[in-house]
């Protein structure tokens, strides 16, 4: 039976950005939605690490008992990632994040507190960041986290960059050396623009030839 589960990309290099990237063609006329429903959220917040297999089911019960809470926060979800994708978009452009989307942002961190705690891993210490019970804190708190960071550090928000494929719409880190990458995926949008010069280049030439005949 095939999977009817969408495929998300994970090309973003931080967490927000690959939430923001739940849409395919984000910037044609014809977005493709990854979120279409509670259970497609919960399936991202699965492959994102942010559940895991336990958290996911007990999620996907609480979806069906009370549709209406899973109702809302996939619209919650969706509007969050929109003000993000717009913020991300803003500033790879060289523009300043719209007030409204940032708060927005603030509006979902106010009802995310983060909780440190110090715990054991091995013979080292580490420090865990939890957030409260509330259901959207267990699935968009580390997103709206991850974020607020990004936001806030001038140096990788300088790297923040948007896939230059015609109608791709994905944001990412660029993270090369050089800063130079162009495509989310060179497989992808960078194969496909390959393809379209190779194509100019092949069709100039024919009209060419076809001209001097």
């Amino acid at each position: 039976m095939e999977n009817d589960e969408p495929r998300f990309g994970w090309i973003g290099g931080t967490l927000c950005l690959d939430f923001a990237n739940t849409v395919s063609n984000h910037r044609g006329l014809k977005p493709r939605e990854k979120l279409n429903t509670f259970e497609d959220l919960i399936s991202w917040c699965h492959g994102a690490g942010i559940l895991d297999d336990d958290a996911r089911q007990e999620m996907l019960r609480q979806g069906a008992m009370v549709p209406g809470q899973g109702e809302r926060l996939l619209h919650l979800a969706v509007d969050f990632r929109e003000a993000l994708y717009r913020s991300f978009r803003d500033i790879h452009q060289g523009r300043r994040p719209s007030k409204c989307d940032l708060e927005v942002v603030n509006a979902l961190l106010g009802r995310t507190p983060i909780t440190l705690q110090v715990g054991a891993e091995g013979e080292r210490l580490v420090c865990v960041r939890t957030g409260c019970m509330l259901d959207e804190a267990r699935l968009l708190g580390p997103v709206v986290w991850s974020a607020a960071e990004l936001l806030g550090s001038e140096e990788s928000l300088s790297k923040v960059r948007e896939c230059a494929g015609d109608d791709c719409g994905w944001l990412f880190l660029d993270l090369t050396k050089n800063h130079s990458r162009r495509w989310c995926d060179m497989d992808d949008c960078g194969s496909k623009a390959k393809a379209k010069r190779y194509y100019r280049r092949k069709t100039g030439k024919v009209e060419e030839q076809g001209a001097g005949s």
